[in-house]
């Protein structure tokens, strides 16, 4: 049985981030506003979100549901179907969203700063740094 399942200790503080991170992550146009009613195979257990990404405008993927943001006093949070996660995005999905968002971080910083930004990866550890 599908359900909606919400991950409130992973929060995006930064909506501009979270939108950097989602467009890079290959969801460049998300739905925006106040309350948005999530789409789903599950009828029974209605969420509603502040940043949606439809199940219909994410290409190369049948989702069960839309992936939605729902912004809290910590930031916003994930809400995503279950099965969606298990079987469509991965498990992981919500932690290279986070990497996306610290990186997007990091590219803000360095615009900031006027420097430049080295990834480097070491083992499975990516290292961020901004040269200036």
């Amino acid at each position: 049985m599908s359900k909606y399942m919400t991950f409130e200790s992973q929060s995006f503080p930064n909506r501009e981030l979270l939108l950097d991170a989602l467009a890079e992550c290959g969801f460049a146009s998300p739905t925006q506003g106040s309350n948005l009613p999530l789409e789903g195979w599950d009828k029974r257990n209605p969420q509603t979100a502040d940043i949606v990404i439809r199940r219909r405008d994410v290409l190369g993927q049948a989702l069960l549901g839309d992936i939605g943001f729902q912004k809290t006093v910590k930031g916003y949070v994930a809400i995503i179907d279950d099965l969606d996660l298990a079987h469509r995005l991965g498990k992981d999905f919500v932690i290279k969203l986070q990497n996306s968002y610290h990186e997007a971080a990091a590219r803000k910083m360095a615009r900031k700063l006027g420097g430049t930004l080295i990834k480097e990866r070491i083992g499975k550890t990516v290292k961020i740094r901004i040269k200036y």
